[in-house]
């Protein structure tokens, strides 16, 4: 078996530590999504195989997938902060982030700009004036970098940044507005919820901004290493797979009724990628209902094994099991279930299930 699998609780939280927290990601069900896929498929066959992520998200699968050594992975998302996960520690081999590197984030806005977008957008509704000044001046520094793979690593520390400079770093909005407004004198300290004293909450906001991008830097490094080749990908989800070939196909679409990531990735979008407003995005016909599963399996019919990830809110295993065996009736199918919180800080109900399905030949099964 291979060694990073076999070892996964040693070696998975290092690299893992490089990816932002992601609503949805999988770096926690890794080992069971692979172990599921070692049974049919022995991992020292995996050097011969083409992986493919139709669904990137925050990550995490395909990272995890790089370091067992495919012959190659095939990762594709839509959205822009994907992409930028992707090419900061995806198709990056080698390259790091120095000290000297981030030391340059920290050069305030130079003096004819009075203030920068974050500043003038999110304070104090989301960071305090020293937080936002901060990320603008990390974010000017950024567009004077030419090389490409160094421009997204510096992305994702800021990143990383900016889901320090708030309370609850899964949620990246208006929730954190009580600290920013202690934090900029706006309001008395007395006035929070005790509790946060207590938790460790308000650690990171209180630390000197160079600490916390040297800190943010030797996180971001620890996920940079040689694996298996990367290929990435930004195309309609049901156009790439039909133009993919490959062995095995991991599918992990939003779930429906859950959160839209287009609407809680607002901010986040808004900080990394411009002034674009996330509110007039549509959101993923996926989140909206299982109808859409019916297409994408559909189009998926020529590669031969299946890994599907799903919840349990809209539909049982028992029925996400019928609809995948209906597009393909020759394979096995088998399928999984788990409980399971995302969010656990936010999500109180422990009623939700995560679940997994495998398709494959039964000329393969082991």
């Amino acid at each position: 078996m291979n060694t990073c699998l076999r070892n996964r609780k040693r070696h998975a939280p290092q690299f893992y530590r490089a990816l932002p927290p992601y609503f949805g990601g999988k770096r926690k069900l890794n080992p069971w999504v692979f172990g599921t896929l070692a049974k049919i498929l022995p991992p020292v066959d995996w050097s011969s195989l083409t992986f493919i992520d139709a669904f990137l998200g925050g990550g995490a699968v395909s990272l995890f997938a790089k370091a067992q050594g495919f012959k190659t992975i095939l990762s594709n998302d839509w959205s822009e902060r994907s992409q930028l996960i992707g090419k900061a520690l995806l198709e990056n081999q080698r390259v790091q982030l120095s000290r000297e590197d981030v030391l340059k984030l920290s050069i305030p806005l130079p003096f004819d700009r009075v203030s920068g977008f974050v500043e003038s957008q999110y304070c104090p509704s989301v960071f305090s004036a020293r937080h936002a000044r901060a990320l603008d001046g990390a974010l000017y520094q950024i567009t004077q970098v030419q090389h490409p793979t160094k421009r997204a690593l510096l992305l994702l520390l800021v990143w990383h940044l900016a889901l320090g400079f708030v309370c609850f770093p899964t949620s990246l909005g208006s929730s954190n507005r009580p600290f920013a407004q202690c934090l900029d004198g706006l309001r008395e300290w007395d006035s929070l919820n005790p509790k946060r004293f207590l938790d460790g909450s308000l650690d990171s906001l209180l630390l000197p901004t160079w600490k916390m991008l040297e800190k943010k830097r030797q996180v971001i490094n620890s996920g940079v290493f040689g694996g298996s080749p990367v290929s990435l990908f930004q195309q309609d989800v049901l156009e790439f797979i039909q133009e993919v070939k490959g062995d095995v196909l991991y599918l992990d679409p939003p779930y429906a009724g859950t959160l839209s990531y287009e609407k809680s990735n607002r901010v986040l979008d808004s900080i990394l990628f411009g002034s674009q407003d996330s509110r007039d995005k549509p959101s993923s016909s996926f989140s909206q209902g299982v109808e859409t599963l019916d297409t994408l399996l559909e189009s998926a019919r020529h590669i031969p094994v299946w890994l599907l990830s799903y919840g349990n809110k809209a539909i049982s295993l028992e029925e996400l099991m019928c609809l995948v065996q209906r597009h393909v009736p020759a394979r096995m199918v088998e399928g999984f279930s788990r409980k399971y919180q995302h969010l656990p800080h936010v999500a109180k109900t422990n009623v939700h299930q995560e679940l997994l399905i495998v398709a494959y030949p039964k000329t393969i099964g082991g």
